[in-house]
């Protein structure tokens, strides 16, 4: 292991043992945090500006909760090029004390990176409830994606069907075809929308900010539709995406502690508004 590579580990490992040990204790100032880590290649927290505009939201399969195929016009905004990682919620936790709703169960989102490696520590955060991702999304001054925002990152403007276009390519997301098994690194694959958002079909199923209510014109009545469930888009590690694609919409209620992850979002400025439209 390199000296770089040791460091890591050993803030990462005493980050850790501070959680476990101290539960809800405030961390004190030389307690390990996400700064003390030279940047990777992939820069976990980085964010993507999306310009305002319509795009094609939903499916033409009248079998599917998300039919019908219809379209939307939101302003812009930006969104999380990588779902949010072990470490970053592990130096929230740190700062503020909060461990998530699973804690008290000894389900919570430190079961999958325990014990501590430093290869874990850009793994997608899971074992986090819809209360949990909201809580870290308002702490840094972000929030959840609602549910249109997160299929225009992923589908673009034209409703395509994976993040790269309509036609199936074997090996570009960690999904069932895969065959990994398991959650890997944000970035690893080439799982990239038109702008640029990673891991949008694979990896893990991400958290929205939104209700789960049917769609206006939708011949699949859902009895859940309302403000019962929250909103999951995306697929997983362990779901076959060939026959689905971006469309495809889940909802669970927002304390379900299951391997879900997230990624934040938050408006844009007038500014950060007239520098997409000009970038279009």
């Amino acid at each position: 292991m390199s000296r770089k590579m040791f460091g890591v580990f050993i803030i990462f490992l005493v980050a850790m043992l501070a959680l476990s040990a101290c539960g809800k204790k405030e961390a004190t100032q030389s307690e390990a945090t996400t700064s003390e880590v030279a940047a990777p290649a992939v820069v976990p927290g980085e964010m993507v500006l999306i310009p305002a505009g319509e795009f094609i939201m939903g499916t033409d399969d009248k079998t599917n909760i998300a039919y019908p195929k219809h379209k939307v016009n939101l302003p812009a905004y930006w969104i999380d090029k990588y779902e949010v990682t072990n470490f970053e919620f592990q130096d929230f936790s740190i700062k503020t004390g909060y461990l998530g709703e699973g804690a008290k169960e000894g389900k919570d989102w430190r079961i999958f990176f325990t014990p501590a490696t430093p290869e874990k520590a850009n793994l997608p955060v899971v074992m986090i409830t819809w209360n949990d991702a909201n809580k870290y999304c308002t702490s840094v001054g972000k929030r959840l994606p609602t549910e249109e925002e997160w299929e225009k990152a992923a589908r673009g403007t034209d409703g395509r069907a994976y993040p790269w276009g309509n036609e199936w390519a074997s090996n570009r997301s960690n999904t069932w075809e895969a065959s990994r098994g398991k959650q890997v690194p944000i970035g690893e694959y080439d799982d990239v929308s038109v702008y640029g958002v990673h891991d949008m079909l694979g990896n893990v199923r991400e958290w929205t900010g939104s209700w789960f209510v049917n769609y206006e014109g939708t011949l699949k009545k859902d009895p859940h539709s309302g403000k019962q469930w929250r909103v999951l888009r995306g697929l997983a590690y362990n779901l076959k995406a060939r026959l689905g694609n971006l469309a495809a919409r889940s909802a669970y209620a927002p304390d379900a502690l299951f391997d879900f992850g997230f990624r934040c979002a938050k408006d844009a400025t007038p500014e950060d508004a007239a520098k997409a439209t000009k970038a279009k």
